[in-house]
């Protein structure tokens, strides 16, 4: 006789059988466990992203490659088993007492775990935390608060210095020291100075300093609440080590406050005391700002206070940085600075500090610019790259590096870095002046023109831009122009106006009618020509004798003569590119035709 088996029956009795043959190849206990370990692993990533400044999507990252091997380790345990004589594939045996109890204790800790995820998300809700900020920091220029105002540019240093330590830390972003001088006496409140900088945080501060004793008073504000996230007020007796240990406290304090963390060499840079003299410290502070101003009167200045830097403090790497660049920096803007007098002290200054520090970016972007103005091309693309790689907004690394490549005809490269550097410091009047200059190399005549236009409305009185924007117009070809521009670029220098319009005019009569021109040296003399732009301005009236005999004085000087390092490809000297004498001066000099 057959009997009817209802379906529901079967149903049952085939669903106990998987349930069954799961727990008994054991991927029910498999299950259990994996699923506890998961979790446990998402509570450390999450709490150890923030403290390593992982990013935000790591956490997403851990979930999904857990929940991918969740099935993996399913089949793996339903198809294998491990046993004391190693791995073997899985099959049905009958459970023993042991092993249900081990199943039921994995499935007891499994609810354990969704009761606590469960009670944990619907029952009281935890104090609300601060949310994470974007970790950028905008710090606004100190405020001097002693009534003496000989104390501006220490106050001034001490703003620009913990600057330059944030910008070093690679998990924050902050904006630069030129970038933030326009808000010095700005009346615009927080959140609107956050949105224009589009950071998220600000520091304002202020330095007093009175007798032997100096205060440091910091506040870190949340710019969308606009509510101080951090407030510390520093007094400690006037030192340099105390100086240079308020910065470190202050930039470890921001970078706690925002979740950065600190990497071995930031911490190692924060530490770092260059120098125990105060009054060095102060001499390098004015120093720096002279070297910014490039005037002839400014780069005197500068070397006036490095030199007293490193006669102060012998041991203060970056004292010698600045001093060798202020050095290098002369032959540009004097005709008449004894080139001697350069090259003897601005090796010196440049061997000292690598003996001092080699691995201060300031110090591996002097090398850098010492090594290309002896023509080695390659060693210093190679050590602005390292200087770059430490500091990686370092605008003067990106400001010779630009140039290194455009002589090389590197053009695309080099116009990316002087867009960088301008974004890395939006108001430096060297960084937009770099930038026409870097266009201009590229044929972009147009654009560097305009860039060039912005400056001479915006920073008139900036030698350096009147210099090049008549260079950059010759070379755009508005000949009538730029001997305009040249007229009033001598004015400035002290030169005669009568000696540079008869050069302008040699240059309209060559470049409209192709009538060559002799420069005497005589006019060279009354307009103050030096041999910085002398084989240019020659070249533009034909004078293919006098240009060739002005770039070999040039690079004999070793000078950083921009004439002989555009020599690749600058469209003055199309005219003498086939002369011999000209191509084996490039081999001079490291360049290729």
């Amino acid at each position: 006789m057959v009997h009817f088996v209802p379906r529901h029956v079967l149903r049952g009795e085939w669903t106990i059988s998987i349930l069954r043959e799961l727990q008994e190849r054991k991927v029910i206990r498999v299950a259990g466990v994996y699923i506890v370990a998961s979790w446990l692993l998402l509570q450390i990533a999450a709490t150890v992203g923030p403290i390593l400044g992982l990013p935000d999507w790591f956490e997403k990252l851990v979930l999904a490659l857990l929940g991918i091997g969740l099935p993996i380790a399913l089949i793996l345990a339903w198809a294998f088993e491990l046993t004391p004589d190693g791995v073997r594939r899985g099959s049905s045996s009958s459970s023993s007492h042991v092993s249900r109890y081990v199943d039921y204790g994995v499935f007891g800790v499994v609810l354990l775990v969704a009761a606590y995820v469960v009670i944990g998300r619907f029952a009281e809700p935890p104090p609300a935390e601060r949310p994470r900020l974007d970790r950028s920091v905008a710090v606004l220029p100190f405020q001097n608060m002693s009534s003496d105002e000989a104390n501006e540019p220490f106050t001034a240093g001490i703003h620009s210095d913990l600057l330059a330590q944030l910008s070093r830390i690679q998990s924050l972003r902050t904006i630069s020291r030129t970038s933030m001088l326009r808000y010095r006496d700005s009346d615009k409140s927080i959140p609107e100075i956050a949105d224009e900088l589009d950071v998220a945080t600000v520091l304002e501060g202020g330095v007093q300093r009175s007798g032997t004793t100096v205060r440091i008073s910091v506040q870190l504000i949340d710019a969308a609440a606009d509510e101080p996230l951090w407030t510390e007020v520093y007094d400690r007796e006037l030192t340099a080590a105390n100086i240079f240990a308020i910065q470190s406290e202050i930039a470890r304090a921001i970078g706690d406050q925002l979740q950065a963390a600190l990497s071995d060499d930031d911490l190692r840079r924060l530490d770092a005391i260059p120098t125990s003299s105060i009054a060095a410290l102060e001499s390098y502070f004015i120093g720096k700002q002279m070297l910014e101003g490039r005037t002839i009167q400014s780069l005197l200045a500068a070397i006036e206070y490095f030199e007293a830097v490193v006669e102060l403090d012998p041991e203060f790497a970056l004292g010698w940085s600045g001093l060798a660049d202020a050095y290098m920096l002369m032959p540009e803007y004097s005709s008449s600075f004894d080139r001697e007098l350069v090259e003897h002290r601005s090796l010196e200054a440049v061997l000292t500090a690598l003996a001092l520090d080699p691995t201060l970016p300031e110090v591996r972007a002097t090398q850098a610019w010492y090594e290309l103005r002896f023509y080695d091309w390659d060693s210093a693309e190679r050590i602005f790259r390292d200087a770059l790689a430490a500091a990686p907004d370092n605008t003067n690394a990106l400001h010779w590096l630009s140039h290194t490549l455009s002589w090389q005809g590197q053009h695309d490269e080099a116009v990316r870095l002087a867009r960088h550097a301008v974004e890395a410091e939006p108001d430096s009047k060297m960084m937009r002046t770099n930038l026409a200059y870097i266009l201009v190399d590229a044929g972009h005549f147009d654009e560097g023109l305009e860039v060039a236009e912005s400056m001479r409305e915006s920073a008139p009185e900036y030698t350096a831009q009147r210099r090049n924007r008549y260079l950059h117009e010759l070379r755009a070809g508005r000949t009538r122009i730029a001997a305009e521009t040249f007229v009033a670029h001598i004015v400035t220098i002290g030169g005669d106006p009568g000696a540079a319009r008869e050069i302008g005019e040699m240059w309209v009569a060559y470049a409209e009618h192709g009538e060559v021109g002799v420069i005497s040296d005589e006019l060279v003399a009354r307009s103050k020509l030096g041999t910085e732009d002398l084989a240019q301005v020659l070249a533009f009236v034909g004078d293919a004798e006098g240009t060739i005999k002005a770039l070999q004085i040039a690079a004999a000087e070793h000078s950083g003569s921009r004439s002989v390092f555009s020599m690749k490809i600058n469209v003055a000297y199309d005219f003498i590119r086939d002369d011999p004498r000209f191509v084996a001066l490039l081999k001079e000099v490291g360049l290729k035709k």
